[in-house]
């Protein structure tokens, strides 16, 4: 049986940021091929299909992936308490992921826009039924974070070998998707040999319902959420063509990314802010609370700023031409990154530990009708600029929620400030992408020079102020 050992959040933001770039790189290596391999209609295609089975993936883990991770960071150090919260998360995780297969394999047969793409949708299934075994959550628990970043780029580099290596036309698309879901696949296969070093299981703690109310509390939180994530995509091809959906995709790729860094950090901070409040250590959980709001608005901003005045040559570099249509629906998700940013600090970071699973919820659902409404009234006329705009008002609805609760409720004070830090950060890379953007005249190398220049400068920001601020 392996030891748990406690990292310092430095080292595992690091391991989490290795990930997250090598992510980034690899989505700018294979997302810009398959483009211009598939075309966007095939693009869209097969982003419809995976975001509809990410739908349905929220109902088969319900809230286990963030349930998981608070719980398992409570107790990792007592491997009886381990175990025991390991097998009572499983159990209800394989409860609802059945429910939910079954339901899904029937609507496909039911619903004629499903149908009609049948046999993307069934090896889909194969996602759906292996998300059981990831338990991802776990390993984020016990913050073993080294082995999810080692096993994680493995998997990863194989995929895109074999990405190159076979993806050679448009009727390729259904091997792509294929590859897609086996990188789930083969992660989860890994994962659940490996757990079995950190747990004792027994099959009679799977049948607790000890976890059942907040895991259905968080799985609803979950679902709503993604009413203007996932949902979006899903009604968006429901309601036009795989041409939209194509030019959403693309807009949402780098929106994409950059959420990957808040979700890495975010991370990293749920165990540990879990931990502290156990502990009763609320001096500590603050300053990590003022420490997020300047590390998230040092570098989502000047992102923002860089992406939106580059947004024309980000997408020709992305997907080549025939992607026009994309450049604005991006123009107009991009804003959103600051709201999701302070909403993911705030849920994950303050409001997760703290227990406060009903504000979660309130959030979730205001957000998930706001989402609902803008769906039926712009998506329809507006294709991907709707859906577009439905992220942007969700996203700004639900943090303004997150804020005025916070600041009524509970101890937790928002130190504000950060945002002038942000705008401060800002001013080069505004200046750097407004200069090359209109001396480099193609695209490619303007890209490669701004980005090359805004690593250096995240770099230099990222020793200056994150593994300062990350210093404990």
């Amino acid at each position: 049986m392996k030891a748990i050992y406690s990292c310092s959040i430095k080292r595992n933001f690091i391991y989490k940021s290795v990930l997250t770039i090598s992510t980034y790189l690899i989505n700018f290596l294979v997302f810009p091929y398959i483009s211009r391999v598939l075309g966007v209609e095939k693009v869209g295609l097969v982003g419809f299909v995976d975001n509809t089975i990410n739908y349905f993936l929220l109902f088969a883990t319900m809230g286990a992936s963030l349930l998981g991770v608070r719980e398992i960071a409570i107790v990792k150090d007592d491997l009886k308490k381990r175990s025991r919260v390991f097998a009572n998360i499983l159990g209800l995780n394989i409860l609802f992921t059945f429910t939910t297969l079954i339901i899904y394999l029937a609507l496909i047969t039911a619903i004629p826009k499903l149908h009609q793409y049948s046999e993307l949708f069934y090896i889909g299934s194969a996602k759906i039924l292996f998300t059981v075994l990831l338990v991802e959550w776990f390993f984020t628990g016990i913050e073993h974070f080294r082995y999810i970043t080692i096993r994680s780029l493995f998997i990863k580099l194989l995929y895109v070998l074999t990405v190159f290596i076979f993806i050679r036309n448009p009727e390729d698309y259904k091997l792509y998707f294929v590859m897609t879901v086996g990188v789930v696949v083969f992660n989860a296969i890994i994962n659940i040999f490996y757990v079995k070093d950190f747990v004792v299981f027994g099959f009679r703690d799977m049948f607790s319902q000890k976890y059942l109310k907040q895991n259905f509390s968080l799985g609803i939180y979950s679902i709503m959420t993604s009413m203007y994530l996932t949902f979006n995509v899903m009604y968006l091809g429901l309601t036009t063509d795989n041409v939209q959906v194509g030019y959403y995709t693309t807009a949402f790729k780098l929106y994409s990314v950059i959420l990957g860094f808040f979700t890495a950090f975010t991370n990293v901070m749920l165990p540990r802010m879990s931990a502290l409040l156990a502990k009763g250590d609320v001096e500590h959980f603050q300053r990590l609370v003022n420490k997020s709001f300047s590390i998230m608005s040092v570098f989502s901003i000047p992102m923002i700023a860089c992406s939106m005045i580059l947004t024309p040559q980000i997408i020709y570099v992305l997907s080549g031409s025939g992607y026009e249509g994309a450049i604005l629906p991006m123009r107009i998700i991009m804003p959103a990154m600051l709201f999701v940013g302070i909403a993911q600090v705030l849920a994950i970071q303050v409001l997760m530990p703290l227990k406060k699973d009903k504000i979660l919820l309130y959030a979730s659902i205001l957000g998930a009708i706001i989402s609902i409404l803008l769906n039926l009234t712009l998506v329809f006329n507006l294709g991907s600029v709707g859906s577009a705009l439905v992220l942007l008002c969700a996203e700004f609805v639900v943090t303004i929620f997150y804020i005025r609760c916070l600041m009524q409720k509970y101890f937790v004070r928002l130190p504000f400030r950060w945002l002038l830090n942000g705008v401060f950060c800002a001013f080069p890379s505004i200046l750097i992408s407004i200069l090359f953007g209109y001396i480099i005249i193609n695209p490619f190398i303007c890209v490669g020079v701004v980005m090359s220049i805004m690593a250096f400068y995240l770099i230099f920001l990222y020793k200056k102020v994150l593994l300062k601020q990350l210093d404990c």
